[in-house]
């Protein structure tokens, strides 16, 4: 006889659910990225467009017409410096928007794969402690219907009353000893079950997400020191 099929449980629907949201979140931040993008390269290309025919444009020797190209050149050459100022600052705020949604994003990460980790511990030591209970009350089944047994075994010649009472009592023991039984060994297949991928989750863990969070990290320092360095040398170099 199979046992009935188990229901879904809580921890798996949020499991899946917590999945779904960082696959719309890196999505989302994919096609983010890649609009910021294009929209640098083209500040970049049409600052550079620009700054060039403003070079080219430059007065010759036309004194006659030389004051009016001067102002039309200045205006030309402001409309060009705001424009690449512009660019600047769309370059800025592009890479510090990376830059928080990367840091969302590991944060996010970091948090899910812990969750997953203590959800796994937590509903290994809830089948262990099912296990145990159910193991308990199999043993004490085995126990009363062993005496039961025992003591039909030795009435055989009493009272047909009190060995037909006896008889029942025993097959009614054995029939809650066959259930407890089946029921243990259900438990302890899940808890087999739960054990192994526990062992699973702590192995992917130490083998792959805590290096990847260890090398974030390492990144994230260096970049901090770097920075520090350059304020550093633009420091010495003012003073």
């Amino acid at each position: 006889m199979q046992p009935p099929p188990r229901k879904v449980k809580e921890s798996q629907q949020v499991k899946l659910v917590f999945s779904e949201q960082l696959s719309k979140l890196q999505t989302k931040q994919h096609q983010d990225t890649e609009l910021l993008e294009e929209i640098r390269s083209f500040s970049k290309h049409r600052a550079a467009i620009e700054k060039e025919y403003g070079q080219v444009s430059k007065p010759k020797n036309n004194n006659k017409h030389v004051c009016v190209f001067r102002s039309v050149f200045g205006v030309w050459r402001s409309v060009v410096d705001a424009t690449a100022q512009t660019a600047a600052s769309r370059l800025a705020a592009a890479e510090e928007y990376r830059r928080l949604t990367g840091q969302a994003s590991r944060s996010l990460l970091r948090e899910l794969v812990q969750a997953e980790v203590v959800d796994a511990v937590r509903e290994l030591h809830r089948i262990k402690k099912s296990y145990h209970q159910l193991s308990h009350i199999a043993s004490v089944a085995r126990e009363k219907a062993a005496d039961a047994q025992t003591r039909y075994l030795r009435s055989e010649h009493g009272i047909f009353h009190f060995k037909t009472g006896l008889q029942k009592m025993t097959a009614k023991l054995s029939a809650r000893m066959n259930e407890c039984d089946d029921r243990l060994t259900e438990v302890r297949n899940e808890y087999l079950l739960a054990l192994a991928a526990m062992n699973a989750h702590h192995q992917h863990y130490y083998s792959n997400d805590l290096p990847r969070i260890m090398e974030i990290a390492s990144l994230k320092l260096l970049a901090t020191i770097s920075t520090m360095r350059e304020i550093r040398v633009i420091t010495l170099i003012m003073v």
